[in-house]
């Protein structure tokens, strides 16, 4: 599960960047990012301040996860240790960390997507709106299987 969980966090990483630069390539000087419910524009901000802005929440996401992997991985444990200090568990936390943050990179990477795909007037959203739940839907199955991973009794 490790193994699968570190190559999505890492894909996920390639896949806002290669959306990013796609999102920041297709649209003009302004970026719309805030709709009514008839699709009029309510918010506007500048394309270079879209992209820094999501540079900026995609790393600052991403530097807590780690570090908050880093500060795991410093804590003594042992095979039967109680909470935290217990490896298997340790080592089931850190792997889920990596996971969640791979799913905010996913959910990163629609956000970016969509917005940019809204900015092209020439393209209609009708067709991908149900891809907006897929970072939604694998976060709550996230935090559904954090609770399945903390219920397991461990000797």
């Amino acid at each position: 599960m490790d193994k699968l969980v570190g190559f999505i966090r890492t894909s996920s990483y390639l896949i806002f960047l290669a959306a990013l630069i796609w999102a920041y390539a297709s649209v003009a000087g302004q970026v719309s990012y805030k709709f009514d419910g008839d699709g009029s524009v309510l918010g506007l901000v500048d394309k270079n301040t879209f992209f820094f802005a999501s540079v900026t929440i995609f790393l600052v996401a991403n530097v807590i996860c780690v570090s908050f992997i880093q500060v795991l991985k410093k804590i003594r444990s042992t095979e039967d240790g109680i909470g935290i200090r217990n490896r298997s568990l340790k080592l089931d936390i850190i792997t889920w960390v990596k996971g969640f943050a791979g799913i905010l990179n996913i959910m990163f990477t629609t956000m970016v997507f969509f917005v940019g795909y809204m900015n092209m007037n020439e393209l209609k959203i009708d067709s991908l709106s149900n891809f907006i739940y897929v970072g939604p839907i694998l976060l709550v199955f996230w935090f559904f299987y954090l609770v399945k991973m903390l219920s397991v009794r461990r000797a």
